[in-house]
């Protein structure tokens, strides 16, 4: 059996970038680097460089892109920043609910009333919550036709109703 001798020297098509966001771009990047990530030695150029993509003083381009260094510490950057915001949205939680538990101690009856309503509202509390609970009935195909059946004969049998204003003149 024969194989053809295939040219590996064939260039690839150029297509332009499919990710709309930077965070996209580097995720895949980064994970075409992983087998090899450890081995990547991240300089100081690399280091200013996804600092200044990170910020929006540069645009990513490709070449940048294609820099294992440059990759490996958007990638660093990226996650602090989402580790950062978890934290931040944690915190400003936890400041809420313990104002809350401070001001429900407030000698006003409406404050207090307030701050017991918005601790209870607290998606772990759920106390004040709307809850809307959808009850489905499965009905037989035979009793659906006959339901159909039965409201077909009521309509059929009432006497039409004509709006006034449809009456011809008799003039």
């Amino acid at each position: 059996m024969e194989f053809p001798s295939i040219d590996t020297d064939i260039p690839y098509a150029e297509y332009p970038p499919t990710f709309e966001d930077l965070e996209s771009r580097v995720a895949a990047a980064f994970k075409s680097l992983q087998e090899i990530a450890d081995g990547v030695q991240v300089d100081d150029d690399d280091i200013q460089e996804a600092r200044d993509i990170f910020i929006g003083d540069k645009k990513a381009t490709p070449a940048s892109i294609e820099n294992p260094g440059v990759v490996l510490h958007l990638t660093a950057l990226l996650t602090a920043y989402d580790q950062t915001v978890i934290k931040s949205a944690v915190q400003i939680r936890n400041y809420v609910t313990n104002r809350l538990l401070e001001d429900s101690a407030n000698p006003d009856p409406r404050v207090r009333l307030r701050c017991y309503e918005l601790l209870g509202k607290i998606s772990d509390v759920g106390l004040f919550t709307d809850k809307a609970e959808v009850t489905l009935r499965h009905r037989p195909t035979e009793e659906l036709e006959q339901l159909l059946r039965e409201r077909l004969m009521k309509t059929l049998d009432a006497e039409p109703v004509i709006p006034t204003g449809a009456l011809p003149d008799a003039g």
